[in-house]
């Protein structure tokens, strides 16, 4: 028997011409015995190579005993001032998976497929990007989260107020990309990371990743910003 339940909201709203969709909220709720396949993709931005992005997969068969996900996309929309308003991006995902992997047979039809979750977010502004994919997994606990914005973006219509670009701080969130996975595998684990210059895209600051085979515990925090920042994760020895 295959027992989901699944709750999803979504709020879809203009801003003028510029910007075809401006919020969106979506919440699941699923658990059962079976199959399950989902797949979610964001793009924040109609231009090539700009804004944020986000793909998702995750498809298995067995029992699924938790799976909750929240998304929120562009939580700080805009501020107004005048005839203007400042451009900000953002994605928020919280996730939490416990799915244990074995064949299934259902109104004649068979499967068998050992679990997959593959995510990969990006952020153009900051020219960071992240991605954790497990695969081949016969049993996957993971608890993650996902925070990410360009911070100021633009200004639009009407002339911008002569402070606008000292104080964007005041308008909305840093521009980040922040990502922490804490999981319990038994498969095959990909987590990686790349931090590139934004101006010369052929310059990479940092990258790394981590492949596990087996049955591991991982607890892996990542975090890219713009600028230096006191709220940094992990960062003892602050900047100068």
């Amino acid at each position: 028997m295959f027992v989901a339940a699944i709750v999803i909201f979504g709020l879809i709203a203009a801003i003028g011409n510029a910007v075809a969709a401006s919020y969106v909220w979506v919440e699941s709720n699923v658990k059962g015995v079976g199959y399950k396949n989902s797949e979610y993709g964001v793009k924040t931005n109609f231009s090539i190579a700009t804004g944020i992005e986000m793909s998702e997969l995750e498809s298995g068969s067995g029992i699924v005993k938790e799976s909750k996900w929240t998304l929120e996309v562009n939580k700080v929309n805009t501020a107004s001032w005048c005839a203007g308003c400042f451009c900000i991006e953002s994605l928020d995902e919280k996730k939490v998976l416990d799915v244990e992997y074995f064949p299934i047979t259902y109104q004649n039809h068979s499967y068998d497929q050992k679990w997959q979750e593959k995510k990969c977010v990006k952020n153009y502004r900051i020219g960071a990007v992240t991605d954790a994919n497990f695969v081949q997994c016969e049993k996957l606990q993971k608890e993650e989260t996902v925070v990410t914005s360009t911070g100021y973006e633009s200004w639009i219509g009407g002339e911008a107020p002569p402070w606008h670009d000292y104080r964007p701080s005041l308008w909305s969130p840093p521009a980040a990309l922040t990502q922490t996975v804490t999981a319990d595998v038994l498969g095959i684990s990909h987590i990686g990371f790349a931090a590139k210059d934004p101006n010369e895209h052929h310059h990479t600051i940092a990258y790394g990743k981590e492949e596990t085979i087996g049955q591991f515990q991982i607890e892996k925090t990542i975090d890219i910003r713009e600028t230096c920042n006191e709220s940094m994760v992990g960062d003892w020895l602050g900047c100068p």
